[in-house]
């Protein structure tokens, strides 16, 4: 796990809340539960629980799931009348079977390995009702990797209670399993005149795939997809994918 979800779990909540439109984010998924009438929602990647809030503000039988403990504790403070748990999309159980899954925030990226993405909807499929849903999003690797450029800073700002963070990136292909590329990334404050003072740094190898990718591993998985939608992020393109277990 990178130090962005673990050490520093507290700057992801504080900056993220600025990159990401959560009520747009919330409003898609909604939007997408209600088109296929879906009563209970499991978060896989529920992070800090913005969503988490949202959910269940709006009544929605809904758990969250996250691997990083450090996350969690920020995502029960915001929402505390939820429920959570810890655990690895890739190996999880769960006590009881959901109508969808939702894997949030592009996580899948960092689920690397074929074998793992396997493990992920396989598990995924155990813990779905009969024609349980599986939505996700992920990074088109045909419209992300050809244009990346390992020798651009790619800079964003974020101002929360007063402070301004910044984050500096580069990304780097990194081939050496699959459609991949190492994130090298530097967290500092910024004082009003332009004073950096470094936070940390951070490195982690995420994963871009091909639409004919995702579809065999669903299908390989035991789902079908019957819905694509493509959006744009504040950083990438990415697809949003809803699958029917067949």
């Amino acid at each position: 796990m990178t130090k962005l979800y673990s050490d520093l779990a507290y700057l992801y909540d504080a900056m993220y809340q600025t990159f990401i439109d959560y009520d747009k984010e919330f409003d898609l998924y909604a939007d997408l539960l209600k088109q296929h009438r879906v009563a209970s929602v499991l978060e896989i990647g529920c992070g800090s629980g913005h969503l988490a809030k949202r959910f269940t503000d709006r009544q929605y039988d809904y758990r969250g799931m996250d691997i990083s403990t450090q996350m969690l504790a920020i995502a029960r403070q915001r929402c505390p009348t939820a429920q959570f748990e810890c655990a690895d999309m890739r190996t999880f159980t769960t006590d009881r079977l959901f109508d969808a899954v939702i894997i949030t925030a592009r996580s899948i990226s960092y689920v690397v390995h074929n074998q793992d993405i396997l493990s992920t909807f396989r598990h995924v499929g155990q813990c779905l009702s009969n024609n349980g849903k599986l939505i996700f999003d992920f990074i088109d690797a045909g419209s992300f990797l050809p244009d990346m450029d390992p020798e651009l800073l790619i800079e964003h700002r974020a101002v929360h209670d007063r402070q301004q963070y910044l984050r500096q990136s580069r990304y780097v292909p990194n081939l050496a399993t699959g459609l991949t590329w190492d994130w090298h990334s530097a967290f500092f404050t910024e004082s009003p005149d332009g004073q950096l003072e470094s936070i940390a740094t951070d490195l982690a190898t995420l994963r871009a795939f091909l639409p004919a990718e995702i579809r065999l591993l669903l299908q390989l998985s035991g789902f079908q997809i019957i819905d694509e939608q493509v959006i744009d992020t504040y950083a990438f393109r990415t697809v949003v994918v809803v699958a029917t277990k067949v």
